[in-house]
């Protein structure tokens, strides 16, 4: 394997578990794990943080290609982070602040009702009109407004769900035959929707956020996977044969989840 091509680089104490690369003028700092393993894993964490786990006695210098190969990977994902980072910081639960439904961006705009103080727990009102998420509340904390924007949502997602999966039905002979062992929407961090072993489908409860032909990607990709529990080329096939258009739908949630946040 060719070493010229990491000259320009300081050497890093063999003790140390810091590596450095430069891809296309941007550095990439990683850290360095050693274990007992067969294969080596990279791993892209919030804050920007990048590691390697790696088996022992694994070179350096080998490692660092490997970082160089996924270069493009690693800085698409520390992007995507860098934009979920801001997001977050704008998210202030007040008026102005934006939220998604349908894939339609909306101004949110909290309306304080006047009434007794017995009162002031008494759940908001929510509802969608003229392009504005509107939250009619007796108590503007920003907690609670947060508790119930996430425990709408979540109520909207489960009627959306049903919808969108009697329609995928109705537009798949396919879709009509897989039955999974229970259906849930709940909270998820990281995925919009699972799978188990055990053919229990979980969606994400802000799925509503997303745009409907989203939806019914998410829908038949976690339906798909009751008869491939993997990401094959037969599973795709699968997925392609419900949904021709599948790619667009994948690529707009690569392109749009970091604003489909509570």
């Amino acid at each position: 394997m060719n070493n010229k091509k990491y000259n320009d680089l300081n050497s890093i104490d063999k003790n140390s578990s810091d590596l450095s690369v430069k891809y296309k003028g941007i550095e990439i700092k990683a850290n360095l794990i050693y274990r007992k393993r067969k294969t080596i894993t990279i791993q892209i964490k919030p804050k920007e943080q990048v590691t390697v786990i790696s088996p022992n006695k694994v070179p350096r210098n080998i490692i660092k290609d490997i970082l160089m190969e996924k270069g493009d990977w690693i800085l698409e994902k520390l992007e995507e982070y860098n934009q979920i980072k801001n997001f977050y910081i704008e998210r202030e639960f007040i008026t102005g602040d934006k939220f998604f439904y349908l894939g339609e961006e909306l101004n949110l705009e909290v309306v304080k009702k006047n009434c007794d103080e017995n009162l002031r727990n008494k759940n908001p009102k929510i509802v969608v009109e003229d392009s504005k998420l509107v939250f009619k509340t007796n108590n503007t904390d920003k907690e609670y407004v947060k508790k119930y924007l996430k425990e709408w949502y979540k109520k909207e997602s489960e009627k959306i769900v049903l919808e969108r999966l009697i329609h995928c039905r109705e537009k798949s002979q396919i879709m009509m035959q897989l039955i999974p062992s229970k259906l849930k929407v709940k909270e998820q961090k990281k995925r919009w929707g699972t799978c188990t072993s055990k053919r229990a489908i979980y969606i994400n409860s802000k799925i509503s956020m997303a745009r409907v032909e989203a939806i019914d990607y998410i829908l038949i990709h976690e339906f798909s996977h009751l008869i491939h529990m993997n990401h094959s080329k037969d599973f795709y096939n699968l997925v392609k044969s419900i949904m021709p258009n599948y790619k667009q739908n994948e690529d707009w949630l690569k392109k749009n989840s970091y604003k489909l946040i509570l």
